[in-house]
C-alpha cells in the first residue's frame, strides 16, 4: 500500500504470511508446531528446486508465488532455492554440511501441506532410511548422500492425497486453484467467519479476516487486504490491497489501496482507488 498513508492502527505489511492454512483443518493452534517436530527444524535443510517447464515458479496461486507454497509448507527449515539441475547429487551435496537430513523439493508442487512434510521426515527417521523417493522429490540421510553416486530406481512412497502432485497445465493449475482457496475459506471459517455461497468467494493467502465478519456470494478479496470485526460485505465486491474498518457495509463496490472507516456504508456501485472513505 505504498502508494497512499493509511492510518497506523491496522498495520499490514509487505509479502505477510498472514496465517499457516498449511496446516490440519481443525486444530485451533494452527500458528504452533506440531508435536515433536523440533527435531526437523534443527536437522533438515530442504532444497527447493525451481521446476523447468509447465509454469514458472512465480506464478500466482491464491496470492503467492507456487514456489513460496512450497517454502510455506516446510518454513520451519533452512532453506536453499535452486534451478533444477541435471544431476541432482551433484547439486545438493555442496549445500549439506551441518544437516542430518536434506529434502529436496520442487516448486511445481504447491499442494504440500506442513503436516504433510512432517509425516514424510518422521517417516523417514523412524525407519531409519538413506534415502526416500516421494512422488515428486526425494529426502536422503546426508551420511548416505555425500557418499552416493547416482540416484537408484526405487519404489515411491505415497504421502497424502495431492500434496506431491505435479502442477504443470491448466486443468491441474485449476485443481489447485480450488484446493488452495478451499484451506484458506476452511481456515476462516474456523475462526468465526461466515460465508454463504462459497463457491462463488475467493481470498488470498494474505488476506486477514475477524471474527463476526459475513460474506455473501461473489466476493474477491486479494492482496494484503484486512476485514475488520462484524463488517458486512454483501455480493460483488472486488477487495485489493485495502482496510475495510470495523462494523462497515460493502455492497457491489470496488476498493483499491484504500481504507473504509469505521461503520461506513460502501456501494452499490462504488469505485474507491487511494482514498480514505
Amino acid at each position: 500500500m505504498d502508494t497512499m498513508e493509511l492510518d497506523k492502527e491496522i498495520e499490514v505489511e509487505e509479502n505477510q504470511i498472514a496465517f499457516d492454512f498449511l496446516q490440519k483443518i481443525g486444530d485451533t493452534q494452527t500458528l504452533l508446531k506440531t508435536e515433536n517436530t523440533e527435531w526437523i527444524s534443527k536437522e533438515t535443510l530442504v532444497v527447493v528446486v525451481k521446476a523447468k517447464g509447465g509454469y514458472s515458479p512465480n506464478f500466482d496461486l491464491c496470492g503467492k508465488k507456487m514456489i513460496e507454497w512450497v517454502s510455506m509448507a516446510t518454513s520451519s527449515c533452512k532453506q536453499v532455492v535452486i534451478d533444477e539441475p541435471e544431476d541432482v547429487l551433484s547439486a545438493v551435496k555442496p549445500l549439506v554440511e551441518g544437516f542430518d537430513f536434506v529434502a529436496v523439493l520442487y516448486s511445481d508442487t504447491p499442494l504440500l501441506k506442513r503436516e504433510t512434510f512432517n509425516d514424510v521426515m518422521n517417516y523417514f527417521s523412524t525407519q531409519r532410511l538413506n534415502v526416500l523417493k516421494l512422488a515428486r522429490g526425494y529426502v536422503f540421510k546426508t551420511e548416505y548422500l555425500q557418499t552416493a553416486k547416482m540416484l537408484m530406481s526405487s519404489a515411491i512412497t505415497p504421502f497424502g492425497t495431492d500434496d506431491f502432485q505435479v502442477v504443470d497445465n491448466a486443468e491441474k493449475m485449476s485443481y489447485a486453484f480450488e484446493k488452495l482457496n478451499q484451506r484458506i475459506l476452511d481456515y476462516h471459517k474456523q475462526n468465526g467467519v461466515v460465508m454463504f455461497g462459497e463457491k462463488t468467494i475467493y481470498i488470498d493467502a494474505d488476506v486477514e479476516i475477524e471474527d463476526g465478519v459475513v460474506i455473501y456470494p461473489n466476493n474477491i478479496i486479494k492482496g494484503e487486504s484486512y476485514i475488520g470485526k462484524n463488517v458486512i460485505l454483501e455480493s460483488g465486491n472486488y477487495i485489493l490491497d485495502s482496510i475495510v474498518s470495523d462494523e462497515s457495509f460493502v455492497c457491489q463496490s470496488y476498493l483499491e489501496k484504500s481504507k473504509v472507516e469505521s461503520g461506513r456504508v460502501v456501494g452499490p456501485f462504488d469505485r474507491i482507488i487511494n482514498k480514505k472513505f
